[in-house]
């Protein structure tokens, strides 16, 4: 059996919105094994957002259409699905959409509210056909995880439409399972993991996110088997301990620096407070100090320790 120090993630191609990601060497057997878990969390526990609830001015219930818009109100609303957000609050957030004479109607047109961005810009929503016709909308996007069906009681204003959502925030994920070797071992596997996003999350932070579910939900096996949770907090901590596996070019900050702080895995309160102090991605952290984030607005002890121990991973040091 491998050592777990012995396994590294080597990545083969990245981007925006794709990444593949080579896991190796892994014990024979063990490839698919990891490989399906992976998939099956990415696919249904990693949160997201979508649009939950429309308000259409002179609009009274989905059946309806709209003078001067060629498309009705059904397929304004299927439109609207292929939107995605990429939200910095759990708070659920309006949004409005305000068109007036011809015109195609993109995401592009929706007014952010504050910590919303659209990442599906191009997405046609609607086709304004008259130059007197007015297109007015209120949008509602929530976060969430899976899928939620729209219930028809939560109509709690009169024009409301309450939408089915789809939070996830991963298109697609698919693997190969290939023979590998390290040395004289021959019998080992080696995993590729493809991952596609609709662009509110970087595929890395996906996947990372998808091992530290993993890792939580065994950890609760393993105490409700009768293993303390001390002794089950060590065996974690000690996993972490583990040497960073260097990127190639020997340095892991270049492979993350330009990730989004608002994309991190770490809680709403210490991404709050580094996007309050200017921290925009992880390189403006390479050089900050552990006294200087403290100094941030609601950021204390515990939300220092979340973000020194992230960062240890890509291998940047928050010094004393």
């Amino acid at each position: 059996m491998l050592k777990f120090t012995e396994i590294a993630v080597k990545t083969i191609n990245e981007n925006e919105v794709m990444g593949t990601y080579e896991v190796s060497p892994i014990p024979k057997g063990y490839g698919n094994t990891l490989a399906n878990s992976i998939r099956r969390v990415l696919l249904s526990s990693i949160p997201g957002s979508a649009v939950t609830a429309i308000k259409l001015k002179g609009v009274d219930h989905e059946y309806s259409t709209l003078e001067g818009i060629k498309e009705d109100v059904v397929e304004i609303i299927l439109n609207l699905k292929q939107v995605k957000f990429r939200m910095a609050s759990d708070e659920p957030q309006t949004l409005t959409l305000k068109v007036k004479g011809k015109k195609e109607v993109k995401a592009s047109d929706i007014a952010m509210a504050n910590g919303v961005e659209v990442t599906t810009p191009d997405v046609h929503i609607a086709t304004v056909t008259a130059e007197k016709a007015e297109f007015n909308m209120e949008i509602t996007v929530e976060k969430g995880v899976g899928y939620r069906e729209a219930k028809n009681d939560d109509r709690s204003e009169m024009g409301k439409i309450m939408l089915d959502a789809d939070f996830s925030p991963i298109r697609n994920v698919s693997f190969d399972v290939s023979d590998a070797r390290k040395g004289k071992e021959t019998n080992l596997d080696s995993v590729l993991v493809n991952i596609t996003t609709d662009g509110s999350i970087a595929p890395k932070v996906a996947l990372i996110e998808s091992a530290k579910i993993i890792q939580e939900f065994l950890g609760k096996v393993i105490v409700a088997l009768g293993i303390s949770k001390k002794e089950v907090e060590e065996m974690v901590a000690s996993a972490n301990a583990m040497p960073e596996q260097p990127s190639e070019n020997g340095s892991v900050s270049d492979e993350v620096g330009s990730w989004r702080i608002e994309d991190l895995p770490i809680s709403k309160r210490s991404k709050s407070g580094l996007l309050a102090g200017g921290f925009q991605t992880v390189n403006d952290l390479a050089n900050i100090k552990k006294a200087d984030l403290l100094e941030l607005p609601g950021f204390g002890s515990k939300s220092l320790n979340e973000v020194v121990e992230l960062m240890s991973q890509y291998g940047i040091e928050i010094k004393e």
